[in-house]
């Protein structure tokens, strides 16, 4: 079962598991498209490196639509705590950077 609790909330109301289906996926989306935003804006060098990431990113999200909630959370999960630690010591790097040219 992907997702139990739109199945626990089916049993009880079959209109409120639409809602709350499509309540979920909004959030799912919402969430997708900040953490994407948010990843770009980081590792924006120019608006054509921009431009080159947003593409793959809709590119591998098309692909892993077809996978599965609880196969691309498995999938995903590892890869983005991956980008994020490459975020922190980028960002740890820049602020030493930084430091250095202030001295």
């Amino acid at each position: 079962m992907e997702m139990p609790t739109i199945y626990a909330i089916g049993n009880i109301n079959s209109k409120l598991k639409i809602i709350y289906g499509i309540t979920i996926l909004i959030s799912i989306f919402t969430t997708a498209l900040s953490l994407g935003i948010s990843f770009l804006k980081n590792i924006n060098k120019g608006q054509k490196i921009y431009n080159k990431i947003s593409k793959i990113i809709c590119l591998s999200a098309i692909a892993f639509s077809t996978i599965g909630f609880s196969k691309l959370v498995k999938l995903i999960y590892p890869i983005l705590g991956v980008l994020g630690l490459i975020q922190i010591i980028q960002i740890l790097k820049y602020k030493i950077i930084a430091k250095k040219q202030k001295n």
